[in-house]
């Protein structure tokens, strides 16, 4: 018995399923990515956003979050886009520099 209300199948190609399940499998990738990838495999399957979000543990809202971001952009829908925010505080040579200090320091 199927949950929540009907949503349009994502209508994955043989090429998008392996290159998700690539994903999906991969040890190299960040969590956050292979989550979203495995989202969309059982949005592709046809499953709905509540049955998928109980079987994750995730909320229906983040579900349909994904299934909506993958119809629009699809694959590169799954990276988030950077964020504004405060800017860095020090530079890369210059925080480089002050964790060799201190792991120096902690050495003798």
């Amino acid at each position: 018995m199927a949950l929540g209300r009907f949503m349009p199948l994502l209508g994955l190609s043989a090429d998008e399923i392996q290159q998700l399940q690539s994903i999906a499998q991969s040890l190299a990738i960040p969590y956050s990515i292979v989550q979203r990838t495995l989202i969309i495999l059982a949005c592709g399957d046809g499953d709905a956003n509540t049955f998928i979000s109980q079987r994750m543990g995730l909320t229906g809202m983040t579900i349909g979050k994904w299934r909506k971001r993958y119809r629009q952009i699809d694959i590169e829908g799954q990276h988030v886009e950077l964020r504004s925010g405060r800017p860095c505080t020090y530079q890369d040579e210059k925080a480089s520099e002050m964790i060799n200090r201190r792991c120096r320091a902690c050495q003798g």
